[in-house]
């Protein structure tokens, strides 16, 4: 049996098909850019001027420890971060690497990462840069100034114990160590603002004068610049805030002084621009905990 279509009907007919044809055309062209988009972030290179860039942060390494938790880890934590993120092609970069990214429009690898400590204990010295060196993985370790001085004092003066991985600091001498082999970048955490007392890190306290407070932070962190570059040979170009505190004045007095990057504590991943100098400040990061596995806390973080 055949039906007869009139003109109208025909007209009716060949416009839905055309709707139907456009529509799956444009789902197939959505699809397609999806999946390259989808593609692209696996290696965490967005486009060739932004790239994801997981930050880890990690602060003590020790063997045992009645404070294992959410700020320490065993040797064994840590060398099976590593290892997950070598099997899953991870790359580690340090700051530098990141900044001349951005600065000087230098290349990034593949599925970027980097590993950092604060605080600079000497467990990171023990047990982490064997592991680095293993590896062949960078990390970056910002240091107090005030608490590798006392323990290089201590070790100066002979006074035992002063190799405890429980509570001592690198001394400058192993400082200098970890910056020439190459494993680990040092950068700045403050000579002697790491404390939760009347100042909570380098926030300016209630009342406290503007200029005076600027003065404060700037004498504070110049004089743990300077120390570096004595010690290193080399200017820290990254700032990381003690317990993620930040001041709305930090950051101009940060540029003041050179420096190319901020460190925070706020969990996250962060996107970086060529060009976009200010991608650089405020990077998030995202902390190690005791007691879960390597594949479930990088599965949360990594593109």
């Amino acid at each position: 049996m055949f039906i007869i279509l009139n003109n109208k009907a025909k007209r009716y007919i060949g416009v839905v098909m055309a709707t139907v044809l456009i529509f799956c055309f444009s789902f197939l062209v959505l699809f397609s850019v999806s999946k390259s988009v989808f593609n692209d972030t696996q290696t965490g290179i967005l486009s060739e001027d932004k790239v994801l860039v997981p930050i880890v942060m990690y602060h003590s390494i020790l063997k045992k420890s009645a404070e294992m938790g959410k700020y320490v880890i065993t040797p064994r934590e840590f060398e099976n971060d590593l290892i997950y993120l070598k099997n899953h092609n991870y790359k580690t970069i340090n700051m530098t690497d990141l900044i001349n990214y951005v600065y000087h429009n230098s290349e990034i690898p593949p599925k970027p990462v980097i590993i950092t400590f604060d605080d600079g204990n000497l467990n990171n010295y023990i047990y982490g840069k064997p592991l680095l060196e293993k590896y062949e993985m960078k990390a970056v370790i910002s240091v107090v100034g005030k608490y590798s001085e006392q323990f290089s004092d201590t070790l100066a003066s002979n006074i035992p114990p002063t190799n405890n991985p429980n509570y001592a600091y690198a001394s400058w001498e192993q400082i200098k160590e970890m910056s020439s082999s190459g494993y680990f970048e040092i950068q700045n955490h403050t000579y002697n603002l790491h404390s939760t007392g009347k100042r909570l890190g380098i926030k300016r306290k209630k009342g406290e004068n503007t200029e005076a407070y600027k003065d404060m932070l700037k004498a504070d962190i110049i004089k743990l610049q300077d120390k570096l570059t004595e010690v290193t040979g080399i200017r820290p170009n990254t700032f990381t805030y003690p317990f993620g505190y930040i001041s709305k004045e930090s950051k101009e007095v940060l540029k003041s002084l050179d420096f190319k990057a901020t460190l925070s504590c706020a969990e996250g991943v962060n996107i970086i621009n060529k060009d976009k100098e200010d991608t650089l400040f405020g990077l998030k990061r995202n902390n190690r905990p005791h007691g879960i596995s390597s594949e479930n806390f990088f599965e949360k973080i990594c593109p």
